[in-house]
């Protein structure tokens, strides 16, 4: 029994480290645009990267998910990744350097981004599932959660200072390097862990692990997931560049994102216990439904304290997804599909799905102006609501 919870706690600490850090650079890239659109950039150009980013990572964690079930090999994958982010940021802080050469070292910097991203959420979900019962690990993945957010809410002030201070070369390597070191203490961390290799669900023949058995419930959510995340993807990536263009000050606009993306640390260990209570379907339903409210008022008042309080509620419930997609996945089907049924939920799902939210933000910024691009997210919003009854209930 010791040896048992020392695995759970072990587990627990090292995933959210690890969440920490991955979530830290899920908006690196937002943040960046409001730079590269004062360097002249395009914003086409701009979505596409932004797009590109998560096409690779939601397509990438599908290998990353059968990799991890087949192998066991969790911490190993996991580190591949940070280094990946790590080269990444280095990368985009050359772009800053030398600018003749921008747009080159701005896109590997995104082909390697998108690929390091890749990793986490597969895998510190599938660790955490198979360290805790299904009962149980949704509140794990919500305490996890909640230090994916504490990354997100604080890197806004983090990349702005450093560039300010710094200079966007020296700022962003550091950064990039301080990635890599804290990346390999997660996998020092998370090593001891033994999680079973088990080739059995890769058998065809083994309908009762096969991923097919539960393809009725998990293709009808990755279609609600993959339209929820071109709402919340695309809210994500342009409301820093929104909110600099409404009050033309950066610094204004990372406090804003900060308080904002705050609460939403209190938010997954909330909606990961509910998730477990209730039901992971009941609250997909509330949390996109919420987090719509929320941003029609968000869009429709211009004074940053009302904006502030608007966007902090919708943070609450859009940045929810780990703890409810994941812990909900946990709910419905085997341990041993864990990481491949990760993958395709959040991987092409969420990932994916926030890709195409990227892309039609930027192509369309230059056509119908970053206002307008924002109210057509909340028309995405409303219709990632009307589809959720395709969630079908669980088969006994």
């Amino acid at each position: 029994m010791g040896e048992k919870m020392d695995q759970k706690l072990r587990s627990l600490i090292f995933t959210s480290l690890g969440h920490f850090l991955n979530d830290s650079y899920i908006i690196v890239f937002s943040i960046l645009i409001a730079y590269y659109l004062d360097m002249k950039i395009s914003a086409s150009y701009l979505g596409v990267m932004g797009a590109l980013i998560s096409i690779i990572s939601g397509l990438l964690s599908i290998w990353v998910g059968k990799s991890a079930d087949k192998s066991g090999n969790h911490a190993t994958l996991m580190l591949l990744g940070y280094i990946l982010i790590g080269i990444s940021i280095i990368l985009y802080g050359l772009s800053f350097a030398y600018i003749k050469y921008y747009l080159l070292y701005i896109s590997f910097a995104s082909i390697i981004l998108g690929s390091g991203l890749s990793f986490y959420h597969p895998l510190g979900g599938s660790i955490l599932q198979h360290s805790f019962d299904p009962k149980d690990s949704p509140k794990a993945l919500g305490i996890n959660g909640s230090f994916g957010s504490l990354g997100r809410a604080l890197f806004p002030i983090v990349i702005v200072f450093a560039i300010k201070y710094l200079g966007g070369s020296l700022g962003l390597s550091i950064i990039g390097v301080y990635t890599i070191v804290v990346g390999s203490l997660v996998f020092y961390g998370l090593k001891p862990i033994k999680i079973k290799a088990d080739t059995k669900s890769f058998d065809k023949s083994n309908s009762e692990l096969n991923m097919s058995s539960f393809y009725y419930i998990l293709i009808p959510l990755t279609i609600v997931v993959f339209i929820r995340a071109i709402f919340i993807a695309g809210v994500q990536t342009y409301a820093p560049t929104y909110l600099d263009h409404l009050f033309k000050s950066k610094v204004l606009m990372s406090i804003i994102l900060t308080v904002s993306y705050a609460l939403a640390i209190f938010g997954q260990p909330y909606f990961g216990k509910l998730t477990g209570d209730i039901g992971g379907k009941k609250i997909v339903y509330i949390t996109t439904i919420f987090a719509t409210i929320f941003y029609i008022a968000f869009i429709l008042f211009k004074n940053p304290i009302i904006m502030s309080i608007m966007f902090m509620a919708f943070s609450l419930f859009a940045f929810s997804g780990f703890p409810v997609l994941l812990g909900y996945v946990g709910q419905i089907v085997d341990k041993s599909l864990s990481a491949r049924a990760n993958s395709l939920i959040w991987g092409v799902g969420n990932t994916v799905g926030g890709a195409l939210g990227i892309l039609i933000g930027g192509i369309l910024m230059n056509k119908i102006g970053l206002t307008n691009d924002m109210v057509l997210f909340a028309f995405i919003g409303i219709v990632s609501t009307i589809l959720l009854p395709l969630i079908p209930n669980k088969k006994n």
